[in-house]
């Protein structure tokens, strides 16, 4: 008796292998209207502007997991990035001196927010937003409105714009080997595992003796530190700062890659290599709108699409495993 064998595609199997396909579709498309996208050095440039987006992902990847929302971060990558540049040019210091500073500082503004929300119990949304006045105040009082440029600056030049044998870039192994930390932190970690616990049911953590609140803080302390460090890093991959203010389009693209992330998996919990991977895709897709003299009301009109559909389908699946709520 022969036993017939059937194929079939669970829903959740389609969502995660979807996105990418959909990804990688998207590219094409757009990239054989435009042979010049796909010249080595226009996809290493593509690289090294994914790679500073996946780091501020990473930072806001850090905050969501531990169940908080964080409205400072674009403006604390802001601050940084002038800071840097202003440390150069005014104060004449070492570049490489500004890295364990943005560090530093960086740790200090986490802390701020981890005060106001975890301290204070104030709502991640009002706590982080009084804390992007405050640090946009303090960008202002760098920057004064003027263009901040370095030049030569060595190896700190280096680490944003140079390149790995000639092929990949610095900063897009730097990006990778953060990424890796962080994978591990969260996955294989007792104090990681603790803070995604708190994130996923914070109720059902605390009636097991864990403390939300510390995790929650922990997680903005973290992402604090980060971004201060990649405001160091786009400084050096933009030789400087300006007075434009990009708070809200970091914001917004952050967002955006952890919860596109998050279709990757197949409970629709959000991941580090999904997050990496949709921040790359944002920005193929933002270089490759432009090639096509695409302009950036249209590009921001498509990113909004993208993070619709992308809370779309991580609702989908969380009513697949019996949750309904998402934030």
């Amino acid at each position: 008796m022969k036993m017939k064998t059937t194929v079939s595609f669970e829903p959740s199997a389609l969502l995660k292998f979807g996105s990418i396909v959909i990804m990688i579709a998207v590219l094409l498309i757009l990239g054989l209207r435009v042979p010049l996208f796909f010249r080595l050095e226009n996809l290493m440039d593509v690289l090294k502007q994914g790679s500073i987006l996946a780091l501020v992902a990473l930072a806001f990847h850090v905050v969501l997991v531990a169940g908080g929302f964080d409205m400072c971060g674009g403006a604390t990558l802001n601050l940084f990035t002038n800071l840097t540049a202003w440390m150069i040019l005014s104060l004449g210091i070492n570049a490489m001196y500004s890295i364990p500073v943005g560090i530093f500082l960086g740790l200090l503004i986490g802390c701020m927010n981890a005060f106001f929300v975890a301290g204070m119990r104030l709502p991640n949304f009002v706590g982080t937003l009084g804390s992007m006045y405050i640090v946009q105040g303090l960008t202002a009082m760098v920057n004064q409105g003027a263009t901040l440029t370095i030049r030569n600056q060595g190896l700190f030049s280096t680490l944003g714009g140079g390149y790995i044998l000639d092929l990949l870039p610095v900063l897009f192994i730097i990006m990778i080997f953060i990424g890796v930390i962080l994978h591990y932190f969260l996955k294989h970690t007792k104090t990681g595992l603790r803070c995604c616990a708190c994130g996923i049911n914070p109720v059902a953590a605390e009636m097991r003796g864990v403390n939300p609140r510390k995790y929650l803080a922990l997680g903005y302390i973290i992402s604090g530190a980060l971004l201060g460090f990649v405001g160091v890093m786009r400084c050096s991959y933009s030789n400087g700062a300006s007075a434009l203010n990009v708070t809200f389009e970091y914001l917004v693209k952050a967002i955006i890659c952890c919860y596109l992330g998050s279709t990757m998996s197949k409970n629709g919990e959000m991941n580090v290599l999904g997050t990496i991977i949709s921040a790359l895709f944002i920005g193929a897709l933002s270089n490759a709108l432009i090639l096509n003299s695409i302009t950036d009301q249209v590009i921001n009109g498509m990113l909004g699409i993208v993070l619709i559909l992308s809370i779309l389908v991580k609702v989908i699946k969380k009513r697949e495993i019996g949750q309904v709520t998402l934030f």
